[in-house]
């Protein structure tokens, strides 16, 4: 039985195991010649942090900027981190060629919002980290755990690189 990647969702956190991820996320993207599409997932806050905002901000339209911004800085940072890891991988670079990497930053519960996302957009696989960094914890972390539960497609976990 074969199967066809077409898209391969890269979920990254915006820490040091991004540049393993995308690797590997270039990697299978030139292997099968699928579309590439980079997913950042900012959790929510909680409802007493937004409750506390909304007692101590009370413009909304100040405080609407405010939540706006969190996302703003996200998506800053996510396109930093995407710059500096094709400048590291100048190889990738050129082998990926003027392929389009298309990028999106969404707030929610992160295992929830990568699944969501993968089956609204199509995608055939899920890369992700398994974000955990000792030989001692469990092989996925919380959200890696969330997104292997409810994905309808195969996820590749990227281990933490040993130290």
């Amino acid at each position: 039985m074969s199967h066809d990647i077409r898209r391969i969702l890269c979920c990254v956190g915006l820490r040091g195991d991004c540049d393993l991820v995308l690797t590997q996320a270039v990697g299978l993207a030139l292997a099968t010649g699928a579309e590439l599409h980079i997913l950042h997932a900012v959790k929510s806050l909680s409802d007493d942090v937004v409750n506390t905002l909304k007692v101590n901000i009370r413009d909304r339209e100040m405080l609407e900027t405010l939540m706006a911004q969190r996302l703003d800085q996200a998506r800053e940072e996510l396109d930093q981190r995407i710059d500096i890891f094709w400048r590291r991988h100048p190889e990738l670079h050129d082998a990926y060629g003027d392929k389009e990497v298309t990028r999106s930053v969404l707030e929610g519960y992160p295992a929830s919002v990568i699944t969501h996302f993968a089956s609204r957009s199509g995608s055939d696989l899920i890369v992700m980290a398994a974000n955990k960094r000792s030989f001692v914890a469990a092989y996925a972390g919380k959200v890696t755990k969330g997104v292997i539960k409810r994905a309808k497609v195969p996820v590749v976990v990227v281990p933490a690189k040993a130290s």
